[in-house]
């Protein structure tokens, strides 16, 4: 008895197992699934009537949105320029009067970090991550500033080299590589660290590139980066920055062109812009052609910001050229069609989808 009651629990767990592994069980050498990235975006723009600076989340990719910071002392009385959402419950901004902002817990409190002590009336423009920790920001007066540590000490370096220019964009390939853009004047400004700011260097690009202003920089990978700006003109690298391209975008409009006032690469051929003039452009073969989108939502509006979620999901902030308003565009099919979400009171600079 005790020989068969074994053996048909034996058989019986052995029917179990057969019917379990096909459906539930993973083989050993499956990788652990991977749990879907949020659709989560921060927008940040300038106060508005409230006196607090604007900083817009969206729980939904886009279609909805909510205020976050109004009444809270570290929002008054600043402008907000970009930000920098690293996960669900970590963002970072900059803005006037040498302000930098995070959030720890997805914007439910937003607190000021102390930075490095500057000139208190700098507007910080430009902020760019390398994990949670590793944190990059640029702005007027020559300022650039690094932290290893999540805020808790910075690094500020001579604003002599950076001419006490106006850098207006940053952007970290890696803990050790770093690019600046901006302007002295009217002319643009490039340079680079590899040593994580140690040293650094200036980029001329040939043929008087830099006579027009930049705005930022991006990369899709290590070796692709794009530096932007003024008049729709950019210059590009395929080789990690050892050689460059001068281009521009054609007909965008303006005297000369249309500002390139934000860029995306989503890879190495495809770039998604975003413009003066209710502008948005997009090439997929490195530049050799451009296609315009249609914008939607009140026109004459400067395109200041673009970040994109995938190929098919992106958005686009805007501010006004006439008045203090703004908007938000979204598009789900990779741009064939772009809607106004959200109408603001105040200018709007920048959006952040989750790095991470």
């Amino acid at each position: 008895m005790k020989t068969r009651k074994m053996l048909a629990v034996f058989f019986l767990s052995a029917i179990v197992s057969l019917l379990i592994i096909p459906y539930g069980c993973k083989k050993n050498n499956e990788p652990e699934p991977v749990p879907p990235k949020m659709k989560y975006a921060w927008v940040v723009g300038s106060e508005d009537s409230t006196h607090y600076g604007m900083i817009l989340f969206t729980p939904d990719g886009g279609d909805t949105w909510q205020r976050q910071g109004e009444g809270s002392p570290a929002l008054q009385g600043i402008d907000l320029f970009d930000v920098w959402a690293v996960d669900t419950n970590t963002v970072w901004a900059v803005g006037t009067k040498n302000t930098i902002l995070k959030t720890a817990d997805g914007g439910k409190t937003w607190t000021r970090i102390n930075g490095p002590t500057f000139r208190p009336e700098t507007d910080l423009l430009s902020i760019s991550l390398i994990g949670p920790y590793d944190i990059w920001i640029s702005g007027a007066f020559g300022a650039v500033y690094n932290s290893k540590d999540g805020g808790i000490t910075w690094t500020a370096f001579d604003p002599d080299f950076f001419h006490n220019g106006m850098m207006q964009g940053i952007h970290a390939l890696s803990s050790t590589i770093a690019y600046v853009a901006g302007g002295i004047g009217t002319r643009g400004f490039i340079a680079r660290t590899v040593d994580g700011g140690l040293t650094w260097d200036s980029i001329v690009p040939e043929n008087n590139y830099n006579r027009n202003e930049w705005i930022g920089v991006k990369s899709s990978d290590d070796a692709n980066i794009i530096i932007y700006g003024g008049r729709s003109h950019y210059v590009v690298s395929d080789d990690a920055g050892y050689s460059w391209r001068n281009d521009s975008v054609p007909d965008t409009g303006g005297t000369g062109g249309a500002d390139i006032n934000c860029l995306a690469m989503l890879d190495a051929q495809t770039w998604w812009g975003a413009f003066d003039y209710d502008g948005i452009f997009i090439t997929a073969n490195a530049g050799a052609s451009w296609t315009k989108q249609t914008s939607a939502g009140p026109a004459g509006m400067w395109l200041f910001g673009i970040d994109y979620y995938d190929w098919d999901l992106a958005i686009i902030v805007a501010q006004s050229s006439s008045s203090l308003t703004g908007k938000i565009l979204k598009t789900s099919n990779g741009g064939n069609i772009w809607e106004l979400k959200y109408y603001s009171r105040s200018w709007l600079n920048k959006v952040s989808f989750i790095k991470n």
